[in-house]
């Protein structure tokens, strides 16, 4: 009984703390990001610090592809999913990151945002099963998508 009690008070605490810990993280992260672009003086300084986070992102990007493409060459599929879906949320958060982008540019990387994602839920499938070929394609696909995205940022 003594044991059910804490466990009763614990968890809550815990959830709780858990909260102000993630709330805390995504305000600091916000602030920071705009505390580069309110700082700037005028547009082309704000169109600097907004690449300067689009760039932290694919650099990101760019780690996790390769991760995936040596899990696919080492034949390591279960591992798959994890650099895929990774892939998916940073390009995601892509869309959040690239303001200065002209509203033709944004339109296209918000699509090939959700065409990323529908790639990923592919390449955890064929991962999973364990298909070597279908992981392959679906893997040069992602990286023409990716060429693609990366010519909005080319400025």
């Amino acid at each position: 009984m003594a044991g059910q009690g804490i466990a009763q008070y614990s968890r809550p605490r815990l959830f709780a703390r858990a909260g102000v810990l993630a709330a805390a993280i995504s305000m600091t992260s916000g602030l920071m990001l705009l505390g580069d672009v309110a700082a700037a003086p005028n547009a082309e300084t704000a169109k600097r610090a907004t690449s300067a986070a689009a760039d932290g992102v694919w650099r990101a990007i760019d780690a996790k592809s390769s991760e995936l493409k040596k899990s696919i060459a080492s034949g390591a599929l279960d591992q798959v999913h994890h650099e895929a879906f990774a892939i998916r949320d940073l390009v995601a958060a892509l869309v959040t990151r690239s303001p200065a982008l002209t509203a033709d540019k944004l339109a296209k990387v918000k699509t090939a945002a959700k065409f990323v994602a529908t790639l990923a839920d592919r390449l955890d499938a064929t991962g999973d099963a364990k298909d070597l070929a279908g992981t392959k394609q679906n893997y040069e696909k992602l990286t023409t998508i990716l060429r693609n995205l990366r010519a909005n940022y080319a400025d």
